[in-house]
């Protein structure tokens, strides 16, 4: 199928993505109560990786070594990320975690500047921070004070950052489906070692659980990160982090519907925020250039 605006069309696949994944904050915190960290992410992966093979099983033959090892880098970036959130939840708050693991939308346009040397745009930084305010109003209650939760959460962050940078690099000579497959192949061997050497597999596990591993591999890892590491490849980094922030946004909107949270003046202003960022990113600089250009005929009808 031929898409005729490619951009336009990647950008509301990844914000279809942030929906899968607010949606998704509930059942992580049910699975996290009963499977350890390193368990889950190698079953949610494991459960990805079975899925491709069936259903792209004569695409994956072509993959080559370029793939398998940028997938490999994929891998195992997105598996520190994974872990470093996973573990910093248990000791910190799920606002702090959630806003400190927002920190790559401020850390792309960077960590993109100091590897591809391509300065972000002035609109991109202001809207960065605007949105970062955003989810501090969504995401942090009860004040706000560091421990070795948040520590591991900021780096978390990073990590995350680190991953959609390399996505955007790595997609630019590789197919997304098959660089897809190899990073869900990776991510789910490391986290299978790991947790075979550090944690204790559950007896049983109730129907609840199953659930749970089986929509967290399904639906946030299979159909949201294949669909991210697509639209990456036609989406620049600093506007696509911009755009995955839309999380905790739709993170609180399905607290407030399915779980009955409270829809304050704090939460509504961080909505707020974070729409605003993303029109000061979008809008405001087609808007100025627009006049820019105007003003520049002008003074030569002027002249």
């Amino acid at each position: 199928m031929k898409i005729k605006n490619k951009t336009l069309a990647a950008d509301l696949g990844l914000v279809f993505v942030t929906i899968i994944w607010g949606s998704g904050f509930v059942v992580v915190k049910n699975a996290t109560g009963t499977v350890p960290p390193s368990y889950i992410i190698a079953i949610r992966f494991a459960i990805a990786v079975l899925l491709m093979c069936i259903f792209f099983f004569k695409r994956l033959r072509k993959i080559d070594s370029n793939c398998i090892k940028s997938g490999a880098i994929l891998g195992v970036v997105l598996y520190i990320a994974y872990y470093l959130q996973t573990i910093g939840v248990k000791y910190t708050t799920a606002g702090n975690n959630a806003f400190l693991t927002a920190v790559y939308v401020v850390v792309v346009p960077f960590l993109y500047w100091l590897v591809r040397n391509e300065k972000p745009d002035a609109y991109n930084i202001i809207a960065a921070l605007i949105c970062i305010a955003g989810i501090g109003l969504l995401s942090l209650h009860s004040g706000f004070c560091m421990n070795i939760g948040d520590v591991l959460s900021l780096l978390c962050g990073f990590a995350f950052a680190a991953q959609i940078v390399a996505i955007s690099i790595l997609t630019e000579k590789n197919d997304p489906i098959l660089l897809s497959f190899t990073q869900f192949a990776v991510t789910a061997v490391i986290a299978l070692v790991v947790a075979l050497c550090t944690e204790t597999f559950p007896a049983t596990l109730g129907t609840d659980s199953i659930m749970s591993l089986l929509y967290i591999g399904i639906f946030s890892t299979l159909i949201a990160l294949v669909l991210q590491t697509v639209c990456q490849k036609y989406t620049p980094p600093a506007r696509a982090s911009l755009i995955m922030s839309l999380e905790s946004l739709f993170g609180s909107v399905f607290g407030i519907i399915f779980l009955n949270e409270a829809l304050t003046l704090k939460i509504f202003g961080g909505f707020v925020l974070i729409f605003a960022s993303i029109l000061v990113s979008e809008v405001k600089p087609s808007f100025f250039r627009s006049n820019q250009k105007d003003t520049e005929v002008q003074e030569n009808i002027i002249k």
